[in-house]
């Protein structure tokens, strides 16, 4: 089975569907990311099957709670998952790739530039520092970032009001700690999306809504907000 059938397989089983170009992008993305991955950290997983499973898939997992036309900001985007699955999966979005190591987005502009994949940019920079990003986009996603009171806190500001954050996490299990956070921050909890990776690995997909302007105080500094969590 050559790649791009493996990948595609793995694909049908999450319910997405992707034309030819699209999955040789992917896969031509992904031999990227591991051969770049032999001169600098950016994955753990070196297995070009569970690549394709544990970055590409579950990147996917999400892509129906993304409104059509959408401009999304993924924040953490680390070596661009799930920023890039979702720009190459959906032309009709458009993706910022948000990561505080310039190293990592430096990489990422270049392999999508690589591969014709024209509807993503990156920044380098913290979230909670990105002022001029500030209630510009519709849907902001993070996949294994940070805590979900810490994600909403940096999140939410970027989101214009009635706009969307996509948190990938295993399990619902945090809501019941982010009572507080959404409360303060204007947002609230509105769909979970669960499913299951081609693994058999279970994810749930956490959405929430921007109900109001954020307070003009959030975000705090990085170091405030993982020390006294809202």
């Amino acid at each position: 089975m050559n790649k791009q059938t493996l990948l595609n397989s793995y694909l049908e089983q999450i319910g997405v569907s992707l034309d030819g170009g699209r999955l040789c992008a992917l896969v031509a993305y992904c031999d990227a990311v591991l051969e770049a991955n032999k001169k600098f950290n950016l994955t753990a997983i070196t297995d070009s099957d569970a690549f394709y499973i544990k970055h590409i898939a579950d990147s996917l997992i999400g892509i129906s709670e993304i409104p059509e036309g959408a401009v999304l900001c993924d924040i953490g985007s680390g070596a661009g998952f799930p920023s890039v699955p979702i720009a190459a999966a959906r032309a009709d979005v458009s993706v910022t790739a948000l990561d505080s190591t310039a190293k990592k987005m430096a990489f990422v502009a270049e392999s999508c530039k690589s591969i014709g994949l024209d509807n993503l940019k990156t920044v380098a920079g913290r979230a909670e520092e990105q002022r001029s990003l500030f209630e510009k986009f519709d849907v902001v996603t993070a996949r294994a970032v940070s805590s979900l009171s810490v994600l909403l806190e940096l999140g939410m500001p970027l989101l214009k009001v009635g706009g969307r954050l996509v948190a990938y996490k295993t399990d619902e299990s945090e809501l019941q700690d982010v009572r507080n956070a959404l409360k303060t921050l204007n947002a609230v909890h509105i769909n979970t999306k669960f499913a299951k990776l081609p693994n058999g690995d279970g994810r749930a997909v956490l959405v929430f809504e921007k109900t109001g302007k954020t307070p003009s105080q959030y975000p705090r500094q990085y170091g405030a907000i993982k020390k006294k969590p809202l």
